[in-house]
């Protein structure tokens, strides 16, 4: 009878004894390993598979995004329609606070319609 004085180093995982330390009837990763044929490639168990792939990205600290899409768009939208008044504006005025002015307008406008419009 063997009995092993502590954790197996991490190349034996049977530890001193040669004994594999599961229950009877699980198979070894070395059993799992070799049962494949010289050309194919071991693939993992499916409760080995990583599946992260298919949850969406997460931000730093496993927090969802900042900003959706729909919300993402529609600000790009609003600077746009802001920048377009702005640079009208200031062609027009030749006045940098009106153009301001205007632009600010704009985008309030601009998020609130298009807001309205793309489907949510």
């Amino acid at each position: 009878m063997c009995t092993p004085l502590g954790p197996a180093p991490v190349g034996d995982p049977g530890g001193r004894c040669g004994g594999t330390g599961r229950g009877a009837g699980e198979p070894s990763v070395h059993d799992a390993a070799s049962s494949h044929s010289p050309g194919q490639v071991p693939q993992a168990a499916p409760s080995q598979q990583d599946l992260t792939g298919s949850q969406p990205q997460q931000g730093p600290g496993g927090e969802g995004p900042l900003l959706g899409l729909r919300s993402a768009i529609i600000l790009v939208l609003g600077v746009l329609v802001a920048s377009a008044a702005g640079v009208l504006t200031y062609r027009a005025q030749q006045d940098p606070a009106t153009a301001a002015l205007a632009a600010g307008g704009a985008f309030a406008g601009g998020v609130l319609f298009f807001q309205k419009i793309i489907a949510g």
